[in-house]
């Protein structure tokens, strides 16, 4: 499981466009640089408001793989490529999604780790498994909702109790389950 988001925002390249070092193609350059950092900026605060832009980029990034609602594949590789440029972008409920978890002391690394890790625990190895309440549809990727009153103590068992990821998912899982009842059977 990788945290490594590949943010590149602190690089800065000094040369011109064309390779060459001189003053006016550097300078040129870096004033669109920072032309593209100031949109980021305003992008960030008009779509993600209370976060900084990196950390609204981080987010964009995660939720993009672990997103709340499902997404045609088309509008994620739109979405993946404005995220590669820098750009933070907000889907339908990644916002809330990102407040709610941070209320519960997630960030974007810890939150990926918990959704990487719930993948390797089959759905049908806990009824509270949020699988069961997974949203599909025929055409899109399907997405997998954040459930703070579930997750709320996962934070808690992995930095504190120092569970590593699988297990305090698993922890949690089992400590949900007397709120999902069994299903019925017809005998």
């Amino acid at each position: 499981m990788s945290a490594d988001f590949h943010d590149n925002s602190d690089f800065h390249d000094d040369s011109a466009p064309d390779g060459s070092a001189d003053g006016r193609g550097a300078a040129e350059f870096n004033e669109a640089a920072d032309r593209r950092d100031a949109e980021n900026r305003r992008r960030a605060a008009e779509q993600w408001p209370g976060f900084e832009p990196e950390e609204a980029l981080h987010w964009s990034k995660v939720l993009l793989h672990h997103s709340p609602g499902p997404k045609r594949a088309a509008i994620k590789a739109q979405m993946s490529s404005a995220i590669a440029r820098g750009i933070p972008i907000a889907g339908p409920d990644w916002v809330p999604t990102a407040d709610s978890a941070r209320a519960d002391g997630f960030n974007p690394v810890l939150y990926q780790a918990l959704f990487e890790s719930l993948r390797t625990i089959s759905k049908t190895a806990f009824r509270s498994h949020p699988g069961h309440r997974q949203s599909t549809f025929k055409t899109y990727l399907p997405g997998t909702p954040y459930e703070s009153e579930l997750w709320c103590d996962w934070p808690k068992l992995f930095l504190t109790e120092g569970f590593d990821a699988r297990t305090a998912t698993a922890l949690t899982l089992l400590r949900a389950e007397p709120k999902f009842p069994r299903p019925r059977t017809d005998d």
